[in-house]
């Protein structure tokens, strides 16, 4: 049983086997069997369409080729073997007839000339069909690599210089923000002349930071905000902006007060105070002190300020505005020129007082406090009281001094105020029993304002 399955299995392997081979044969003959218009076979257009495409490959990679054609067979290509020497060229000799195609070579001669070397590629013919076969030697392989591997380096080369060209220009790009941003900047203050400078430093790669560092010592810089490095020593910074505000303030409160055009309202002088740490506002109250001054200047204040501080009266501006005084003590003296020269001249000796003790005493609150109207005021009425005690107490045989008064009458002392107020009632006793005259008028100047 089991052979008889090996025997039909057999037999159908066999059969087809059979079918292949002659389904075969079948497709053989009908792929070699010529046309009858054309002599061809399917086989030698199919050779024919290869070789077309193959010389059009040759051309387009720029090699020549020749195309060798026999009467009814396929077309044949053949190509020079290798690249040409430098000066020399391939050149294909060879001939065909009717009958038979004569072997032909590839001849490699110097461009212009007959000389000849033939190739070791050669043409043969079999059954009226040329074959050609191109020798590809190693150092057309060499050469063709080092072609592509030179394209590849340029290629690369050029990316790279492009990447490179790109990254100069968005660095110079933004060299050029910078240096258009802190041009436009210090322009504003009035420096266009550092344009320049700034562009260079930004184009050496000097960062914005240090650039403003190297700012701060040119002397276009120094000259346009002369305050500027007196603060920096004192570890006290402003903005150019608020530094300029400051200025422009100072400016508007010279014009109200009046001052000279060019007297005291450039760079220079404003550099000064604002190196000194003076206030808009401080410098007004400054130019304030020196206007009341002039505006009420009698002879005896005038000499005061002479005698204690050698001020005269086209010294006022100055004398106010001296930075190495503190406005306190501008005031203080300016009380105590006030004080001492009013004084004397509603009457008190005031001998051999200093500008320090004048000083202490205007600045004490009882003085600080009056204005220059008000100080007049009080010191006349001392005064008076003054003439009234001074007369009383010498009728009874004593001494009344000066301070006594100003203690009376501007201090508000109790005690000043007691011992004038009971010499004023005594006084009034001793004209009763006279005649009934009363003291009041007396009492009356002993009043404190």
């Amino acid at each position: 049983m089991v052979d008889e399955r090996n025997r039909l299995r057999r037999l159908r392997q066999l059969e087809a086997e059979a079918q292949a081979t002659a389904q075969q044969k079948a497709t053989e003959d009908a792929y070699y069997t010529r046309d009858p218009k054309t002599g061809l076979s399917p086989a030698q257009i199919e050779a024919s369409q290869g070789v077309q495409a193959a010389a059009k490959a040759a051309t387009e990679a720029g090699i020549p080729a020749v195309v060798l054609k026999t009467q009814g067979e396929a077309d044949s290509v053949s190509t020079p073997p290798s690249t040409a020497p430098e000066g020399t060229e391939w050149k294909w000799v060879g001939s065909r007839n009717t009958d038979s195609v004569a072997a032909g070579s590839w001849v490699l001669q110097k461009t212009g000339t007959k000389t000849t070397t033939t190739s070791n590629t050669n043409i043969t013919t079999s059954n009226a069909v040329v074959n050609s076969t191109p020798v590809i030697t190693q150092s057309d392989i060499d050469a063709a690599v080092a072609k592509a591997v030179a394209g590849a380096t340029a290629a690369n080369n050029a990316m790279i210089t492009q990447m490179k060209a790109e990254a100069e220009a968005a660095k110079f790009a933004t060299k050029q923000k910078a240096s258009d941003k802190l041009t436009a900047l210090f322009s504003a203050y009035g420096l266009e002349s550092l344009a320049p400078f700034i562009n260079t430093r930004i184009m050496a790669d000097v960062s914005e930071e240090m650039l403003l560092l190297e700012l701060y010592d040119r002397p276009e810089y120094q000259q346009r905000f002369p305050g500027m490095a007196s603060l920096r020593k004192k570890s006290r910074t402003i903005t150019e902006k608020d530094y300029m505000d400051i200025e422009k303030a100072m400016t508007q409160t010279a014009r109200f007060f009046d001052l000279p055009k060019g007297f005291y309202d450039g760079p220079e002088d404003f550099g000064n105070l604002i190196g000194a740490e003076v206030s808009a506002k401080e410098y007004q109250d400054r130019l304030q002190i020196g206007q009341d001054l002039s505006r009420t200047l009698n002879p005896s204040v005038k000499q005061q300020l002479i005698d204690f501080y050698g001020v005269g009266e086209g010294d006022l501006t100055a004398f106010v505005l001296d930075t190495d005084k503190a406005l306190p003590l501008i005031q203080k003296q300016a009380k105590a020129a006030q004080f001492v020269g009013i004084g004397r001249a509603a009457g008190f000796e005031l001998r051999g007082i200093t500008s320090g003790q004048a000083e202490n005493i205007a600045g004490t609150e009882s003085y600080a406090k009056l204005s220059e109207r008000e100080l007049a005021q009080a010191l006349g009425q001392a005064g008076q009281l003054r003439r009234t005690q001074k007369r009383l107490s010498g009728i009874e045989g004593q001494d009344y001094s000066e301070q006594e008064a100003l203690s009376a009458v501007i201090e508000g002392s109790p005690q000043a105020l007691l011992a004038s107020q009971q010499r004023a009632a005594r006084e009034g006793a001793r004209f009763s029993a006279r005649g009934g005259v009363t003291g009041s008028s007396l009492r009356s100047t002993a009043s404190p304002i």
